[in-house]
């Protein structure tokens, strides 16, 4: 019979309302014990909404006085360094919300405190957990489409959207605590989920991370970036995303040298009519299609037409999973597997580390127009970035 968990989470604004409480509550597993926020009221109301036995206000006094398996780390950038750490050495298994920090000597020192205290780190890059994605890596992994060679991802999101309607508190906004946002905030999706469909680290970048569109009175953070990354095994990826486009765009499209696989999660649109579509130049039979593709295969011009030929017609698959059960608590369900299985995160900590690494090496690229070799070999620390001091 498999234990139950006790988790807390730290930062109870807009994404612990509407992804980690909801995917806590669905997860059998997973028991909601303590919330933590800097905000008292904030604080007492999630845990009397969610139904967690206490409420803090320090996370320093949480892990000594709270009884505690895991942790849900959501609180704004800048703080997460000093929480992960806190949490590690209390013994208390870590998922941080992405990014995983701020600067990429943050970064490591969570992976190296975690894994000296023996616990487990997982970083909330939740793209990987919805069930398309999963189904174009198993598909890559197959070889339907062949070698990947040309990777992208993108995510086009105005400002307005999230934080005028959903966003509980202004940190986003802020360079000082942020450090980003287009670059660390929607790009930290689109190159963890690159680069993981990829299947192979990134070896060297180039780009920019700027603020074009939106005016310094709202924030200094950057609305526009364009990355290029080279993957050590010889592929190279390319993210774009935006803080000013008024209808949302996010795509993820993997070019392989026997066919073509899209996804997007965040929105559709007459370009992006479904969640999935995939391309294959292989000559499969009905019988050696793989079992993804066969089952939303349906026929175009007659319902047996794919028996009509040795082999079967190439062309382009639509898929449309189903949403249900989602992102995040597929996210939720597989950090308890872990915990129980003894088991390595999907999204571990050294990847959230190296997603730091390349969102640091374009603003050393936007430094000296050039590319920039990973890992780094010195601290990069964004334009305008305040970071907090380390408590060890």
């Amino acid at each position: 019979m498999s234990r139950t968990y006790r988790l807390a989470v730290i930062g109870c604004g807009s994404i612990a309302e509407i992804a980690h409480f909801p995917s806590i509550q669905r997860t059998p597993q997973a028991e909601l014990t303590a919330c933590c926020d800097t905000d008292a009221a904030r604080a007492r109301a999630a845990a009397e909404r969610w139904g967690a036995k206490a409420w803090y206000t320090d996370h320093r006094e949480m892990f000594r006085t709270c009884e505690l398996d895991a942790v849900i780390i959501a609180s704004p950038n800048n703080v997460h360094r000093n929480q992960a750490v806190a949490a590690a050495k209390a013994g208390v298994h870590v998922i941080v919300e992405k990014p995983l920090a701020v600067t990429n000597t943050e970064a490591w020192d969570i992976v190296r405190v975690c894994r000296q205290h023996n616990v487990k780190l997982m970083v909330g890059c939740d793209r990987r957990f919805w069930t398309h994605n999963q189904w174009a890596k198993q598909l890559v992994e197959e070889g339907v489409i062949g070698r990947v060679l040309m990777a992208r991802a993108s995510l086009h999101e105005h400002w307005h959207l999230y934080q005028n309607h959903v966003a509980k508190t202004d940190f986003r906004l802020r360079a000082d605590v942020a450090g980003g946002a287009a670059l660390p905030d929607t790009g930290a999706h689109a190159i963890d989920l690159l680069t993981w469909l990829v299947g192979s680290r990134i070896t060297r970048v180039v780009g920019i991370a700027q603020r074009l569109a939106m005016p310094e009175t709202y924030t200094l953070c950057d609305d526009t970036v364009w990355v290029l990354m080279e993957h050590e095994n010889g592929a190279y990826g390319c993210v774009s995303c935006n803080r000013f486009s008024p209808a949302v765009s996010q795509a993820t499209e993997l070019y392989g040298t026997e066919g073509t696989i899209f996804t997007a999660t965040d929105a559709t649109n007459p370009f992006q009519s479904v969640p999935m579509a995939v391309f294959t130049n292989k000559d499969y039979t009905l019988e050696t299609l793989p079992e993804i593709l066969r089952n939303y295969r349906w026929p175009q011009l007659f319902w047996v037409e794919d028996r009509l030929q040795p082999t079967l017609p190439k062309r382009w698959i639509p898929i449309i999973p189903p949403r249900e059960p989602n992102n995040y608590t597929n996210m939720t369900r597989h950090f308890m597997e872990c915990l129980t299985q003894d088991a390595e995160p999907l999204v571990s900590g050294e990847d959230g580390a190296r997603a730091i690494e390349v969102m640091c090496a374009v603003y050393k690229s936007m430094q000296t127009r050039a590319w920039v070799d990973l890992p780094l070999t010195e601290e990069v620390v964004p334009p305008h970035y305040q970071p907090v001091p380390p408590e060890d």
